[in-house]
């Protein structure tokens, strides 16, 4: 009776699972026992990795909210007078503002340069193929190692910059070595080292629109500019967007292209958020306020992170 229709068979399959023994629903049961223990024990570093950068940052925020220094051997917990003390002072929120401006600019330019670069991959001319196996050389490099290769060359007396400079009738520039030229140096260095990063990106995006929509536009008369202003652009602009998310919160903590060149100066110019917290702790071993300021840093990135998020979504809802 069970042949005669799907009713009949799903009815015997059932009657034949509950004939099951205890044995063998036993047996069932440790398998399905053993194979999540298994996957339990496989996941289990990531999750110890994360409860202890979790508990790390926990104990950060802890300590923003003592008055711990090297050689005090009480520590009193102040609650938010370190935040209070930093708000008051101008160099706090001169940091802000180099953290803000060295991002900013440089998430920007990098976006525009990958795209042209991007653009320039999809086609086939000799610049394109010279440029293709060593795009990914910024990106590879250490960056220390970035840093003093940047330092040397920007030298204002012997550095190649200048001499290059020089070739083309520009007089000596500053560089690094003026508080007016220090920042634009810097977000330099940044666009040179991570430029590839977005022109990857962006090159993927191109590579997966469809031919047939491009061909559809130049048959409706669409020019180069206007396809890709009006059908590349807004299908690539997700990607873009993912790009800047990255380059957005790294920037945000960039610490060693910053250090390694300007150390935060010529004065104040380039004293980032990352930066003066390294300052205050770890050469004024003002632990608290260094932890402090890590807490704004990490909020700025949480804020701008979450916007940029959210600015992705909603281009990627009207682009789908």
């Amino acid at each position: 009776m069970g042949l005669r229709g799907s009713n009949g068979i799903v009815t015997l399959q059932s009657s034949t699972s509950q004939l099951a023994s205890p044995k063998d629903k036993a047996i069932t049961s440790a398998r399905y026992s053993r194979l999540d223990w298994w996957s339990i024990a496989a996941i289990a570093p990531a999750i110890i990795v994360l409860l202890g950068f979790f508990f790390l940052f926990l104990y950060g925020v802890f300590q923003s909210l003592t008055d711990l220094k090297f050689g005090r051997a009480v520590v009193h917990f102040i609650g938010i007078d370190n935040y209070a003390s930093l708000i008051k002072t101008g160099e706090f929120w001169s940091s802000i503002h180099a953290t803000l401006v060295y991002a900013g600019s440089g998430v920007l330019a990098e976006a525009v340069f990958g795209l042209a670069i991007a653009k320039l991959f999809a086609t086939e001319v000799i610049l394109a193929r010279a440029m293709r196996p060593v795009i990914l050389l910024p990106l590879v490099l250490p960056p220390m190692s970035v840093a003093l290769m940047w330092t040397t060359m920007m030298d204002p007396q012997n550095g190649i910059m200048n001499y290059l400079l020089s070739l083309v009738g520009i007089g000596r520039f500053a560089w690094i070595s003026d508080s007016k030229t220090a920042m634009f140096s810097l977000v330099l260095i940044d666009v040179w080292t991570y430029t590839p990063f977005f022109a990857l990106i962006i090159s993927a995006g191109l590579q997966g629109i469809n031919e047939e929509i491009r061909e559809a536009a130049r048959v409706n008369g669409a020019k180069g500019w206007a396809t890709f202003l009006h059908i590349e652009l807004p299908l690539i602009a997700p990607y873009i967007l993912i790009a800047a998310v990255f380059r957005l919160i790294e920037s945000l903590n960039q610490f060693d292209i910053i250090f390694g060149t300007t150390q935060g100066g010529p004065g104040n110019s380039t004293s980032v958020l990352s930066v003066r917290a390294y300052i205050a702790a770890f050469q004024n071993l003002a632990f608290g306020r260094g932890a402090a300021l890590m807490v704004v840093n990490w909020m700025i990135v949480l804020i701008g992170a979450f916007a940029m998020v959210r600015l992705w979504r909603f281009v990627r809802q009207r682009v789908s």
